[in-house]
């Protein structure tokens, strides 16, 4: 194993490092959810605000209807993230959990109050035959 830093890794420690000077408040809002429940949630709460953090191909794939789509791996991610209201309510999800685990960490460290993670992310959801857009 070289001693080399990979792109993702770089990635999800500047993630961490931009978002974590803001004040902490308490993760209790901060969880993980399956897709079933984030499903209900959608339905029960037309205010929460999806946000998709795969690559424009994969959202172009498929995605949940009214995602906003925050490319993890975009130059501008984390000034985009950090433009996100944290009063507001989140479902987010990324491919198979990996990307959105590492921003979940960062939310815990930033003032977000009520962020929904989906862990199985976007394949979860479509193994579970939930309704998508493409």
């Amino acid at each position: 194993m070289s001693g080399t830093i990979s792109r993702r890794q770089l990635l999800a420690a500047a993630t961490l490092m931009i978002l974590a000077p803001r004040p902490a408040l308490a993760s209790g809002g901060l969880r993980d959810v399956s897709p079933q429940d984030a499903f209900e949630a959608l339905q029960d709460n037309s205010a929460i605000l999806v946000l998709d953090i795969r690559t424009p191909r994969e959202f172009a794939s498929g995605h949940l209807e009214g995602a906003i789509n925050i490319d993890y791996y975009a130059k501008d991610f984390a000034a985009r993230i950090r433009a996100l209201d944290p009063e507001r309510s989140y479902v987010m999800y990324c491919q198979a959990g990996g990307r959105s685990h590492a921003l979940m960490r960062a939310f815990s460290q930033a003032p977000f109050r009520d962020v929904m993670h989906i862990p199985a992310g976007f394949s979860g959801w479509r193994r579970q035959g939930l309704p998508f857009v493409t």
